[in-house]
């Protein structure tokens, strides 16, 4: 064996031992990121989250927190797509219009509460994404865990704290197409089991729609159920208070061929706040 072939043999090993060092440390780079990956993401929010939530109350009006998003009109097909991102637009813009001082919130949100015994954190938001997750500013460091719920300053549901970070937490909202909540309707009249003399509860669950909607399903097709009518949270699920307001029926679906009706619902999401809460000791 010459001179030559010895080094051409040295220049492959060579090369191998790079192509090797190299995937070595390319997959101990992949794995300190991903183990080190939560840490990372508070870190960034951090250092963004004063620049986010400057942008974020500077786009603050005075016509309500989601009320433009959610009584805009019926949308034509031809153009639906871009009118749902104006109103995207329009909801992020609106979404924390007039602050609202802490003792003001704190004062409703405890008139809304009474006699429940909930310890409330009070959180501000910093995001909405096209998920319907929320940002809020709180996270594990405050106390907040995951599946705890959040409610509005004047007792709204609006859904559950979905992932936690050091600093500052995701909520998902009752309108995310992930989240399902068992109901029931709550109303000055209601209807009496016949012979026994007590109200009889007519239950359903709430499905995310996305875009901030929501509908009623799982109703049996013989319940009365009307325009109007409010739904409170049942708690038949675990994760919610009982009797917490959701949102108000706004037309009914019934087919005479399924054993079920369903309806859609206004929920509580518009209403006009700066401030959430996150429920610290509901014990499921």
């Amino acid at each position: 064996m010459n001179f030559s072939d010895n080094f051409s043999i040295n220049k492959k090993s060579n090369s191998w031992q790079k192509f090797l060092i190299g995937a070595v440390t390319l997959l101990f780079l992949v794995a300190i990121l991903n183990f080190f990956s939560l840490p990372i993401k508070n870190t960034f929010y951090i250092v963004s989250s004063p620049l986010q939530s400057t942008f974020w109350n500077a786009g603050q009006t005075s016509s309500g927190f989601l009320a433009s998003f959610l009584n805009t009109g019926n949308l034509n097909n031809e153009n639906q797509d871009l009118k749902l991102k104006n109103q995207r637009l329009q909801a992020e813009v609106a979404f924390l219009q007039s602050i609202i001082s802490g003792n003001q919130a704190q004062s409703e949100v405890s008139s809304a509460c009474q006699n429940n015994g909930f310890d409330l954190l009070m959180v501000g938001v910093t995001g909405l994404d096209d998920n319907d997750m929320l940002s809020i500013n709180k996270g594990s460091v405050d106390g907040v865990a995951e599946n705890m719920p959040v409610i509005s300053q004047q007792g709204a549901l609006f859904g559950k704290v979905f992932k936690v970070y050091k600093n500052y937490s995701q909520v998902m909202l009752i309108s995310n197409k992930n989240s399902v909540v068992n109901v029931k309707v709550q109303r000055a009249e209601v209807a009496f089991v016949q012979g026994s003399g007590a109200p009889k509860e007519i239950d359903g669950i709430i499905r995310g729609q996305g875009n901030l909607a929501i509908n009623m399903d799982l109703v049996p097709i013989d319940d009365v159920i009307n325009q109007g009518d409010v739904l409170v949270t049942s708690a038949l699920e675990g994760t919610f208070p009982k009797d917490i307001l959701v949102g108000t029926i706004t037309k009914i679906d019934k087919n005479d061929q399924s054993p079920h009706q369903s309806a859609q619902v206004q929920p509580f999401l518009g209403t006009t706040t700066a401030n959430l809460f996150v429920i610290t000791n509901y014990k499921r």
